[in-house]
């Protein structure tokens, strides 16, 4: 009875809401962009990302990222990162039958990142600075899939696979006046797909494009535009908003969330601490 009830609020679901047929791989995320124009300057910030829900509540692709970074000497800073995304699609392939009717697909992913970089001012007022940073990340990432195939009957699938990147990213950082800043970045992933598990068919597989990942290495393309906001009263915290996509080549086209929204705060506690001590 209980998957009977199950299958009847799936079909009931999938009536609202009609898409493609994607098995997604990888998705958008903020990259891990501060600030910085001298030594001893920190980043702790907090965001809630999401690549947009669907037109029924169930359809969801939101999580959170942390970031923090400190940077050792007027040039040279270490990062840290982590992302965390829970992800709902649902699918009604209607006259599309092959390989299944109606989908519920739940994903999960985790990935921390670390990384160092340089940072140099390109201006007497260091309201301008160039920044690379380069790093390496390793998480896992997994998806269920339940639902109604094309005879009519329940099935049930998962994929999981481990995950590890290698990443380069530049950017310009402006700062134009005291309570906003905001940069442009253009950070280049290499992710490696290990230890993929699946129970999809190798049928399946080739027909949402997940054949052949395991041990294979994607290069993403992720531009962002980031902007911070100052809040006059207190000016170690700011409200930071960043906009992310991504690509890939065309000559392998995975199915990737290409688009992804981030708000939050974040806060400089080496300004903080500066403060309380110039009160005192």
């Amino acid at each position: 009875m209980k998957n009977i009830i199950t299958l009847f609020s799936i079909v009931l679901i999938c009536s609202f809401y009609s898409c493609t047929t994607n098995r997604y791989i990888y998705t958008a995320s903020p990259p891990n962009d501060p600030y910085f124009t001298k030594k001893g300057e920190s980043k702790v910030a907090g965001y809630y990302s999401s690549s947009g829900d669907g037109v029924h509540p169930t359809v969801k692709s939101d999580g959170m990222d942390i970031q923090t970074a400190y940077s050792l000497t007027d040039h040279w800073a270490i990062t840290a990162s982590y992302f965390y995304r829970r992800e709902n699609d649902v699918y009604n392939y209607n006259s599309y039958s092959q390989p299944f009717d109606s989908s519920f697909v739940k994903y999960k992913r985790n990935l921390f990142e670390a990384g160092g970089g340089y940072f140099v001012p390109l201006n007497t007022k260091k309201s301008i600075t160039a920044n690379l940073y380069v790093g390496i990340a390793a998480g896992k990432f997994t998806f269920n899939d339940v639902g109604i195939d094309g005879n009519g009957l329940s099935y049930t699938r998962f994929h999981n696979s481990n995950i590890r990147k290698l990443f380069f990213q530049p950017a310009i950082n402006f700062s134009p006046g005291k309570y906003i800043r905001f940069s442009f970045i253009l950070k280049s992933s290499y992710v490696r797909y290990n230890n993929v598990r699946t129970s999809y068919t190798q049928e399946e597989q080739e027909y949402f494009s997940i054949n052949n990942i395991d041990k294979k290495t994607f290069n993403f393309i992720e531009p962002a535009w980031s902007f911070q906001f100052g809040l006059p009263k207190y000016s170690w915290v700011k409200l930071d908003l960043i906009v992310s996509g991504v690509y890939t080549s065309p000559l392998h086209q995975p199915n990737i969330r290409t688009n992804n929204s981030s708000v939050g705060l974040s806060f400089d506690l080496s300004k903080h601490m500066e403060n309380k001590t110039s009160l005192n």
